[in-house]
């Protein structure tokens, strides 16, 4: 009867567990309701806590934070499953990997942040600082191992409020997240009997307001470089995914592109902006579409489009190119951050070899994998045309590795996507805050044109200028904002300022325990 008691409470608690991960899902994209990440976080650490004390195995605290990881990524991640809905005959063997299989990858992470916690020698709020810094530590673990997929860190629950999302500029967004964390695992602090750890957790809920007041007085006091006023148009054609390869509908696709380009505007366009493989062609291969491009664009425009580039026998690429007026190929960049099985098939040279040629197979159209670029590039232009930094689909959502430090800072940021893929889901409207949150990052504006949407403008301090919203077809005249007169200090410095925030975190852990020991 005890063994069946006991298993009975491990299930109880590791549905718990699973139910408060999807309920912090819910800050999120478009939801954002932040109350559920504080109550979510606030009440798995009294759990672990609790776990920790009664002396438990570091397999069921694993446990415990694994559970709670996938009921997080299911909910948080489910639009991946409806990109293979697209094609269901060739991909309905994936809908449960995507669905739970995903998830149960990431929420390794959270098992082993939960299990490392355990080996914190101190109880008490140094645990819970501890906690913190470890929750941010496998962040980025999470957004750099094995590729990266840092989608949803915490920090993005932040985007219901652009005065706190301006902490970004200083700290990137995994500073939002360690505030974050910080707010729910000290929501039980506030009540704790003993006044030092009542008076921090005090102390850290004081820092919301502050943050919020400096983030609106930066919002309302701008330095921007001055520019010459430069108008572009951002064109969202929104061709259902299921056509958008379709040989017989590609030609109406082009044609639908060539109309909206050739729409009259109130301003002198000096920009159109296509979204992420926009057309079905090898554009550099073929002078005859390149003129009708040229044909339809404003006088003096230049075209800015996603393209497929073949650039060898068996060689492709998925690429910006910038075309001008007469036709000509003026610059491009190849995305260098490709998604697996989504551009290509890692270790296919060994899958083939013990499964057969082609058994696996990558969702996007073609048999071909694609070839990497060499990463981040600011791409300069003639005539004294802002140069930008060039970002195709989920580039956009790797913090620090959006610009090239190297080079001369970008005036801009184009992030070319095609959200097709994932319909009417919580996936465009994630990956719309995040592209925010680079601008605020860098201090760049950041333009953002996508195939079914959401199309947007951003300016250098994450304000949005204009947008065609989702599953819409539309176009966006407007101005290019300008970029901050400096660098960020989180542009200057990337994730140097994380491991800064990491020292900073361990250290007031430490600092915990040498009061509690001179107190006695």
């Amino acid at each position: 009867m005890d063994y069946l008691t006991t298993l009975h409470k491990s299930w109880f608690i590791r549905g718990l567990a699973f139910l408060l991960g999807a309920l912090g899902a819910l800050a999120f994209a478009p939801l954002f309701v932040f109350p559920a990440l504080l109550l979510s976080f606030g009440a798995i650490w009294f759990l672990l806590d609790v776990e920790i004390e009664e002396g438990s195995s570091f397999l069921r605290i694993f446990s415990l934070g694994w559970w709670f990881g996938l009921g997080h990524f299911t909910v948080g991640l489910y639009w991946i499953t409806y990109a293979l809905t697209v094609d269901l005959k060739a991909f309905w063997w994936l809908v449960p990997f995507a669905l739970f299989g995903i998830p149960s990858v990431l929420a390794v992470f959270t098992g082993a942040v939960f299990a490392l916690t355990k080996v914190w020698p101190y109880q008490g709020i140094s645990r819970a600082f501890a906690f913190a810094g470890i929750w941010i530590g496998f962040e980025w673990l999470r957004g750099h191992l094995f590729t990266g997929f840092p989608w949803n860190l915490l920090g993005y629950s932040w985007a219901f409020s652009p005065e706190m999302m301006q902490m970004a500029s200083i700290s990137g967004v995994y500073g939002l997240s360690l505030l974050a964390i910080l707010l729910s695992i000290f929501l039980g602090y506030l009540i704790e009997k003993n006044y030092f750890e009542r008076t921090l957790a005090i102390s850290i809920y004081l820092l919301v307001p502050l943050l919020w007041v400096w983030g609106h007085h930066r919002l309302n006091h701008p330095e921007i470089m001055e520019s010459p006023p430069l108008a572009l148009r951002i064109v969202q054609p929104n061709i259902p995914q299921t056509l958008k390869w379709d040989l017989a509908q590609k030609e109406d696709n082009f044609r639908q592109l060539l109309e909206m380009t050739a729409q009259p505007s109130s301003l002198d366009l000096k920009a159109v902006i296509w979204p992420e493989s926009a057309i079905p062609f090898f554009l550099e291969q073929d002078s005859f579409r390149r003129m009708l491009i040229a044909e339809a664009l404003p006088k003096g425009a230049l075209l800015f489009t996603g393209a497929l580039r073949l650039t060898g026998p068996k060689e492709v690429r998925n690429s910006i190119l910038v075309l001008d007026k007469e036709g000509n190929i003026l610059a491009s960049y190849d995305k260098a951050h490709l998604v697996p099985f989504g551009e290509y098939v890692p270790f296919r040279k060994n899958i083939d070899a013990i499964f057969g040629e082609g058994s696996i197979k990558k969702i996007t159209i073609g048999a071909l994998d694609f070839k990497a670029g060499s990463g981040p590039e600011s791409v300069a232009l003639p005539n004294d045309f802002p140069s930008f930094s060039g970002l195709v689909c989920y580039e956009v959502i790797f913090p620090s590795a959006v610009i090239n430090t190297v080079q001369e800072r970008p005036k801009w940021i184009l992030n070319v996507t095609n959200d097709a893929w994932y319909g009417n889901t919580s996936g465009p409207y994630q990956h719309l805050e995040m592209t925010r949150m680079r601008a605020i990052e860098e201090g760049v504006p950041l333009i953002r044109a996508a195939n079914s949407g959401i199309s947007a403008v951003f300016d250098a301090y994450g304000r949005m200028k204009g947008r065609i919203k989702l599953s819409t077809t539309g176009i966006l005249d407007v101005f290019l904002p300008p970029p901050t007169q400096t660098k960020p200090p989180y542009a200057l410095w990337g994730d140097w300022i994380t491991l800064g925030l990491l020292v900073i975190i361990f250290a007031f852990a430490g600092l915990v325990v040498l009061k509690e020991y001179f107190d006695e």
